[in-house]
């Protein structure tokens, strides 16, 4: 019942947020709250945000790491333009971050006992952050949050934010190191954990690695940083996924739902609006991996989808993401055990860690099966321990390529991270994308047309199969 209330009282905060149109750009009074009660605010963050990347994100972006084949407004073959941009942006720029902002703020004033919150709002900025220039490149990051000081805020370059993104956590975890025995509650308004700061501390330094790990890949010196963080609690068991739950009702469901049920009628297999490739088909689809009756609907053996084919919205012509996957009240799954463990597993084959790097490996296969298999909040699938087992006793002695691969995997249904494994391994083979005008996969998005307009700092667009920073 407790996330029932909450989302209830979101419908209510949603007054706070004006036209898509009047948010497209930072320089613009941000959409903040008129309290910083934690509480009331941070619902508001949290769902505003996930409803973005299960919509805007998830159903517009999913093809461009090639998971499935077709979205709705897909930037796949290069167009990036302002409805996607624009309401990304805005929805990072003042729906969250400025209402962080505030709630950070205040939470520092109000002394140690609030250092949960502040703690909070800074891994979420920290996040953002980082995803923000994932999708862009430069950003602004230092001047981006006083828009008093700086109307028209420089950007810094993708190493500063990924770096300034590492001071964050640290300071957010300190806070929550220096943490009195009595702190505010927070429980409500912590629709993720519930006021549970272990499990926050685990989460920061588990962004951490995530972000090293891009940095590592144009810096061998980041080595030094992994390392140490290696030592820390981490994300390590399902209970301890970061996550945002749905529910099955009209209201409050998973916007991937939402838009089939809006526009389709009916489910994910019965509408047929979402296909696999063949990449993440036949990567599904071997070592008898038990994930693929979860993940992908296909009774008939009708196999994957062409990339680009127009097969969006055609039931029984191809394989389907499965309704176990697509549904009212899937969760909005941010970080999973089983990425840890495969870093571990990488970072063992590279010589960066002393971890077994094959049983890091077949430790994260478990833990992604068992939560596709079970341990999904509201989970209509299970996966058999013995199916498990089964998979894991065939896949194999471990190397780079299957790791890179279950990173790939792992992050199904998360369009940035899926992204970022993308770029940042180069693997799995992208297929090529029809009709498109770039050379390979789409690298970054375009600024929003609003912010190129309103602010002279604004970077000159590059191409967008130009690779980011953090890519060799």
């Amino acid at each position: 019942m407790k996330f029932l209330k909450i989302f209830s009282l979101i419908l209510l905060i949603g007054v706070m947020v004006t036209s898509c149109e009047e948010a497209l750009d930072v320089n613009t009074d941000p959409l903040v709250a008129t309290s910083a009660d934690p509480n009331a605010v941070l619902p508001f963050v949290f769902v505003q945000y996930s409803n973005r990347h299960t919509s805007e994100l998830g159903t517009r972006m999913m093809d461009v790491p090639q998971h499935i084949a077709a979205c709705f407004n897909s930037p796949r073959a290069g167009a990036t333009g302002s409805t996607i941009t624009g309401n990304t942006w805005g929805m990072y720029y003042t729906q969250v971050l400025g209402n962080l902002a505030l709630v950070e703020a205040d939470a520092l004033e109000g002394g140690p006992g609030n250092n949960n919150i502040a703690a909070i709002a800074k891994i979420f900025k920290a996040k953002s952050f980082f995803e923000l220039s994932s999708i862009w490149g430069a950003i602004p990051f230092t001047q981006g949050l006083d828009g008093v000081q700086f109307p028209t805020p420089e950007f810094d370059s993708q190493e500063e934010v990924f770096r300034g993104v590492l001071t964050i956590l640290d300071e957010a975890i300190d806070l929550i190191d220096a943490m009195p025995a009595d702190v505010a509650d927070v429980s409500t308004g912590d629709i993720i954990y519930g006021g549970n700061m272990d499990n926050w501390r685990r989460w920061a330094n588990s962004l951490k690695l995530r972000v090293l790990m891009m940095i590592r890949n144009k810096d061998a010196a980041a080595d030094n940083e992994i390392s140490k963080v290696l030592s820390e609690p981490m994300i390590e068991d399902n209970s301890q996924a970061a996550l945002i739950r749905y529910a099955d009702n009209p209201a409050e469901t998973n916007s991937w739902q939402r838009l089939i049920t809006n526009f389709f009628g009916g489910t994910s297999e019965s509408s047929g609006v979402y296909s696999p490739t063949s990449v993440s088909y036949d990567l599904f689809n071997q070592n008898d991996d038990p994930r693929f009756d979860v993940m992908i609907y296909d009774p008939s053996d009708l196999g994957p989808a062409d990339m680009g084919l127009a097969t969006f919205g055609a039931p029984g012509s191809t394989a389907h993401v499965s309704n176990a996957v697509v549904r009212n009240d899937m969760s909005h799954n941010m970080f999973l055990p089983s990425e840890i463990s495969f870093y571990r597993a990488e970072l063992a084959l590279l010589g960066v860690s002393t971890d077994d790097a094959q049983a890091e490996f077949e430790k994260g296969l478990r833990q992604i099966c068992e939560f596709w298999g079970g341990a999904v909040p509201g989970a209509t699938a299970t996966i058999a321990t013995a199916d498990i087992d089964n998979f894991i006793s065939n896949i194999g002695a471990v190397d780079l390529q299957k790791v890179h691969e279950q990173l790939y995997l792992e992050s199904f249904f998360r369009p940035v991270v899926a992204w970022n494994t993308v770029r940042r391994t180069k693997v799995p083979d992208m297929l090529p994308v029809p009709g498109s005008g770039i050379t390979t996969i789409l690298k970054r998005f375009n600024y929003p047309p609003n912010e190129v307009s309103s602010n002279p700092n604004t970077p000159a667009n590059l191409p967008t199969d130009t690779p980011m920073w953090f890519e060799n």
